[in-house]
């Protein structure tokens, strides 16, 4: 095994190959591989063809220093165990690879001391900028931070600090989503929610609370479980709100741990949705086309906004562009079978028939 070792990195073409194959010095490589003014075209073309075919690949860590850059950069984003988080982390990731630049990933499950933390690191890494999913009440450092290099913040928000951000149309995805459950005849519905501090969170129980308003209607205290950080606490605020005597027809799930949490729930009190009780989540994953029943959801275009991110922390790196621009993109309500409204909308045809 260690031989095999040794005649891999043996196999790695150096510098001193690139000059034997095209009949030149070390010093003249090290001017094309730095793109010196210093070599005659016909010299850099010969360097640039023995380059390309014995396929060396200049040692990061040397260019690095001789430029003073590290070709890093940071993301802290919320959990990427949560889908939503994960493709968002993709996409930037696919835009630092087209620029060669690798990317540094930390977790903070927002918690502001985590997230601190990781971004001291990062800084301490000497990466060129970060993409941050800020953790609530974390303003003040943040506001240290964006003096000190190109930051974006992604999905949500801290009020006054001169940074961009990319995130969706929240307060409109919620009052779309509840607007379609009003139309089907759904009165009494549950809203289980996540950190109340977060402008994520703000938003959507705003669009909920909208589309209620407007149809003269009020939401139950008892029935608006905010709060929740995990798929058990969604479990137990859903436990909750069925322990009422008077069950909500529905429920509003304000993320896809809260949806998770309130099916658990669900299934565990021994109700069928959406015969028992509606349900229906602000935020698409992976699996939620592949329940049954199939979930009714506000999509959010995670990936395009990880790529979105990467793009205007680039433009800021590259001194392209500043200040606090926002990059706000549009929800997609997917119909599906949980809101049970497709199957209400026949009940009342075959009714009135």
């Amino acid at each position: 095994m260690e031989n095999n070792k040794k005649d891999t990195f043996r196999s790695i073409p150096t510098i001193k190959d690139v000059a034997i194959a095209a009949g030149v010095s070390l010093k003249t490589v090290s001017r094309v591989i730095n793109n010196s003014d210093n070599v005659r075209p016909e010299t850099r073309e010969k360097v640039l063809a023995a380059i390309k075919a014995i396929g060396y690949q200049p040692n990061a860590i040397a260019r690095s220093l001789r430029v003073k850059k590290t070709y890093t950069i940071g993301v802290i984003i919320a959990d990427i165990t949560n889908s939503f988080y994960s493709a968002i982390v993709r996409g930037i990731e696919d835009v630092a690879v087209s620029k060669n630049y690798s990317v540094l990933i930390a977790n903070s499950d927002e918690v502001l001391k985590k997230e601190k933390l990781y971004a001291r690191v990062f800084v301490e890494k000497q990466v060129e900028g970060m993409i941050i999913v800020p953790a609530s009440g974390s303003q003040k450092y943040l506001e240290n931070l964006a003096g000190h290099l190109p930051l974006v913040f992604v999905d949500r928000y801290p009020e006054g600090i001169s940074a961009p951000v990319v995130k969706v149309e929240n307060e409109k995805g919620a009052y779309d989503l509840t607007s379609h459950l009003l139309d089907h005849g759904y009165e009494e519905i549950a809203f289980i929610g996540y950190e109340p501090a977060l402008t994520t969170a703000q938003e959507r129980f705003a669009g909920f609370q909208k589309a209620l308003q407007e149809r003269g209607l009020k939401p139950r205290p008892e029935l608006i479980k905010t709060g929740n950080k995990t798929v058990l606490d969604a479990y137990h605020a859903t436990e909750e709100v069925l322990k009422q005597p008077r069950r909500p027809q529905a429920i509003f799930a304000a993320n896809n741990f809260m949806m998770q949490g309130a099916l658990r729930a669900l299934n565990h009190a021994g109700l069928e949705v959406p015969r028992d009780v509606a349900v229906v989540g602000f935020d698409d994953f992976e699996m939620a086309d592949a329940f049954r029943p199939r979930l009714t959801v506000v999509s959010q275009p995670a990936y395009t906004i990880g790529r979105e991110a990467a793009c205007l922390l680039f433009s800021k790196m590259e001194n392209r562009s500043g200040g606090a621009e926002a990059v706000v993109l549009p929800t997609e309500l997917i119909i599906r079978e949980s809101c049970g409204c497709l199957r209400r909308k026949l009940e009342h045809e075959l009714r009135f028939r």
